[in-house]
């Protein structure tokens, strides 16, 4: 289900159409739902690194949800660049709804070092597990 069909769209503060895809801004926690077939690294991801900087700063602990809508593809060695970018980035809840998709959750894990990551099947659990996470984190 995307963000905008679900219960969180009342709650989204900032949106972004890039060409990577869809990201939502919350208060404690941004939504990405990447577009179908991208390739996802460090330099598609540059915009929203710099969007994100602006948004929560370099300080305060928020989450990622990553609604896995699309196939797309990773590179894993861009894993811990990014988490260098965005230090602030604690905990990604990714929300699977096929049996590949949970397959690549686990063979990306290996990758990230300081992000604390979770998967999920539902985006209610995972707001919640995200949630739960940076408030303990404040």
């Amino acid at each position: 289900m995307k963000i905008t069909e679900s219960y969180l769209k009342k709650d989204i503060q900032q949106r972004f159409h890039l060409k990577i895809g869809d990201f939502y801004f919350f208060e404690h926690f941004a939504v990405v739902e990447y577009a179908e077939d991208v390739v996802v690294s460090l330099k598609s991801l540059s915009e929203m690194i710099v969007k994100s900087i602006q948004f929560y700063g370099l300080e305060k602990p928020y989450g990622l949800i990553v609604n896995k809508i699309h196939n797309y593809a990773t590179i894993p060695t861009d894993a811990m660049k990014l988490e260098e970018k965005l230090p602030n980035l604690a905990f990604t809840a990714v929300v699977s709804y096929n049996l590949p998709s949970v397959i690549n959750f686990d063979l990306e894990n290996h990758f990230f070092k300081a992000i604390n990551r979770q998967a999920f099947t539902t985006l209610e659990a995972a707001e919640h597990w995200i949630l739960k996470m940076v408030k303990q984190d404040f």
